[in-house]
C-alpha cells in the first residue's frame, strides 16, 4: 500500500508506513444512520473548501470517498460540519480486505498542542485536539471506546495531554445521498473563536494491537485541503 508520509500532510494519518496485513474483507454496519434533523446548513460564520473530483491520494477509493466540498458553519452555539462527496454513500460501503474501519472526518487544530495517542498510535503526536467522525466498522470488529458504534462522534483528544484517555462523544449525524452532516454543540470543544481544520476519507486497521492504543496502519483516499500538494490548513471562519 502507499506509504503515508507525515502527520500534517495527511489529515488523519501519523507517519504510517509499510504494508497492511491482508485479512478477509467484509462490509460494516449500515452507513445510513441519522440523528433525525435536517442536513441543510444554517446561515452563520462559514469556512468552505471545494475539491476537484477524482484527485485521489490513493486511487483505490470509491466515489463516496472522493470529497468535492467540505464546509463548517457556526450558527449560535452550534457548529455544522458538511462533507459533500462525489457519489452516494450506500448501506454497505466496500472494505479493503485488510481494513477494520472506514472513516470520514474533520480534524480540528485549535491550539499549539499536539496530543499523542488515540486515534493514532500511543506514541504518535498529532496536532488535532478534536476529530469529528463518521465510522463504519467491519463486521465483527468493535472499538471499546465506541461501544454503541455511534454513526456520528466527536473524539476529544485533550485528555491525552495529561496522561488520560481520549473520549468519544456521540453527536448528531445524518447522510442524505452524497452529503454527510454533523451537528456539534460548540461547548464540546471549547467554543473556539477560530481554529484550523482539514477533512479526509480513509481506511484503518489495528494490526492486532489493543484498539485503545490507536489505529496503527491506514490508507488515505482523499483530503481537503490538498495538504500532500502543499496546501495550508483551512481556517474557520474564513
Amino acid at each position: 500500500m502507499k506509504t503515508i508520509r507525515t502527520i500534517v500532510s495527511v489529515a488523519f494519518a501519523a507517519a504510517l508506513g509499510g504494508s497492511c496485513t491482508e485479512r478477509n474483507g467484509s462490509t460494516g454496519r449500515p452507513a445510513h444512520q441519522s440523528g433525525g434533523f435536517s442536513a441543510a446548513v444554517a446561515p452563520g460564520k462559514p469556512s468552505a473548501v471545494k475539491d476537484a473530483t477524482g484527485d485521489w491520494v490513493d486511487i483505490t477509493g470509491q466515489d463516496y470517498q472522493d470529497i468535492v466540498r467540505a464546509e463548517i458553519t457556526k450558527k449560535g452555539t452550534t457548529f455544522v460540519f458538511v462533507m459533500t462527496l462525489a457519489g452516494k454513500v450506500g448501506d454497505n460501503p466496500t472494505f479493503p480486505s485488510w481494513a477494520d474501519m472506514l472513516l470520514w472526518a474533520f480534524a480540528i487544530d485549535k491550539d499549539p498542542t499536539s496530543p499523542a495517542g488515540y486515534d493514532f498510535t500511543k506514541n504518535t503526536a498529532a496536532p488535532w485536539e478534536f476529530v469529528i467522525e463518521h465510522r463504519v466498522y467491519r463486521s465483527g470488529f468493535t472499538d471499546p471506546l465506541d461501544p454503541t458504534s455511534s454513526p456520528g462522534i466527536l473524539v476529544d483528544r485533550k485528555p491525552l495531554l495529561t496522561g488520560g484517555q481520549a473520549i468519544i462523544i456521540p453527536i448528531q449525524f445524518t447522510i442524505e445521498g452524497a452529503q454527510m452532516t454533523w451537528v456539534v454543540d460548540a461547548a464540546l470543544f471549547g467554543d473556539p473563536s477560530t481554529f484550523q481544520w482539514a477533512a479526509g476519507t480513509s481506511a484503518w486497521q489495528t494490526s492486532g494491537h489493543d484498539v485503545r492504543n490507536g489505529y496503527y496502519q491506514g490508507r488515505h483516499f482523499d483530503q481537503v485541503p490538498n495538504l500532500d500538494l502543499g496546501a495550508s490548513l483551512a481556517t474557520w471562519p474564513q
